[in-house]
């Protein structure tokens, strides 16, 4: 009996039809999925290595919007070297944030492609800044905004060492021009940084309106250039140097374009800008306490405020 089902069902061609159909589909369906993971897995490799092509360019425009910021905001603020991180997902690049003082780095913390322009500080009363990770922040007047009680730090200049060097940020009386500022400077107290004039009437009253400490800048929102490059060597030309930038970041799309953009507007009102009509308000210079008690009963000078310390190694 078994014999003769086995014979039928040779036989039967509705059986086998039947079967040779379902072996057709499988062999399909494994087919068609193993194409589709080939193309996925194709895809996905494409996508990778075109991620790996576009970020370290992506990281790079992001780096130089970062850098240029910097050489426009911020008081004696330089980034050093970036170190990239380049993975599939999560890439980004750091860098060193340092003063000069006296050529001397003081190393500020680590900023990143994506860092937020605005830096929370402690302030143990209206005129004094600290940083969270130490140290002390300068603080700036405009010199049209009255105020209360007008910080003076360098009176208080004999409460540091000999031989230490301090970096020191000084708020001005009136606007004057670059010349001026380097001619009531001591010979051996070289301008480091200076902060220039660029808020309308609008923001003045707006200043003049608000209570301490929101009219007073801290030394990461003033605006201004140095007079040395990020080695410390003096620059032949910072107004051409400060210039550029602001005109780099106006006409590249990045975060701070259209604040560069702002920028560029206000200065550009006067004309071309260089080192005769540029208008300084502040500045920072770097000296021995010694030196910076020439400058004490100066009186064009009208805050002063101390910012970054360390011993000169004299």
């Amino acid at each position: 009996m078994k014999d003769n089902h086995e014979l039928d069902d040779l036989f039967s061609f509705e059986k086998n039809e039947k079967n040779l159909i379902t072996k057709a589909k499988r062999k399909s369906t494994i087919r068609m999925a193993c194409i589709s993971g080939f193309v996925s897995l194709l895809v996905l490799t494409l996508i990778v290595l075109v991620k790996l092509q576009v970020t370290p360019w992506l990281l790079n425009k992001e780096m130089i919007a970062q850098e240029t910021y910097y050489e426009v905001y911020g008081a004696n603020l330089f980034v050093g070297p970036w170190e990239e991180s380049i993975q599939i997902i999560g890439s980004e690049a750091t860098a060193p944030q340092y003063k000069l003082l006296n050529g001397r780095p003081v190393y500020r913390g680590e900023i990143s492609n994506d860092s937020d322009k605005f830096e929370v500080h402690l302030s143990p009363n209206e005129y004094e800044t600290y940083r969270y990770l130490g140290g002390k922040v300068m603080n700036f007047i405009h010199p049209e905004v009255k105020i209360n009680q007008v910080p003076n730090d360098i009176k208080n200049i004999d409460m540091f060492r000999d031989h230490q060097m301090i970096e020191m940020g000084l708020s001005f009386d009136r606007a004057y021009s670059l010349d001026e500022v380097k001619a009531m400077l001591p010979k051996d107290l070289p301008l480091q940084w200076a902060w220039i004039d660029v808020y309308s009437d609008e923001e003045v009253d707006s200043l003049q309106a608000s209570e301490s400490p929101a009219n007073v800048f801290t030394e990461n929102e003033v605006i201004g250039f140095s007079m040395v490059d990020e080695t410390g060597i003096t620059l032949e030309d910072p107004v051409k140097k400060f210039m550029e930038s602001v005109m780099y970041g106006k006409n590249h799309m990045g975060p701070y374009k259209r604040d560069m953009k702002t920028l560029y507007e206000t200065l550009s009102k006067q004309g071309e800008v260089d080192e005769t009509n540029i208008k300084v308000i502040g500045a920072v210079v770097v000296g021995e306490k010694e030196v910076l008690k020439q400058i004490q009963n100066e009186p064009s000078i009208r805050a002063s405020s101390v910012g970054a310390v360390v011993d000169s190694f004299k």
